[in-house]
């Protein structure tokens, strides 16, 4: 029933990695992570990247987890105490994720 949230999560996971890993190798910042908010130059633009690369990719492997499953809940056997449990996980991770992003960002902007 919920299947494009199901897969527009699952896409969010995956282009969180692939941002994620893009970032680290060019060593630029990409807008998906600074929230669009470039108008104040950030000190330290290595020193940001290297403290949100790991959490990124935690938050992108949940992201296609948690995507993956509400799939096969939809489509092959429902699982609800699995989903309930991930839901729980992931918007775990994502406050997380958030706080850990705000602290990256007052620490090297």
């Amino acid at each position: 029933m919920l299947i494009i949230f199901d897969i527009v999560i699952l896409a969010y996971g995956v282009y969180t990695i692939y941002s994620a890993i893009n970032m680290k190798r060019t060593q630029q910042l990409n807008k998906f992570f600074t929230g669009g908010n470039t108008m104040v130059p950030i000190r330290d633009v290595r020193g940001y990247i290297d403290a949100i690369y790991h959490k990124s990719l935690v938050l992108g492997a949940m992201a296609i987890l948690f995507g993956a499953v509400a799939v096969i809940n939809d489509f092959v056997m429902p699982i609800p105490v699995v989903m309930k449990a991930l839901v729980l996980l992931f918007l775990t991770v994502l406050v997380w994720f958030t706080v850990m992003v705000s602290r990256a960002k007052r620490e090297f902007w």
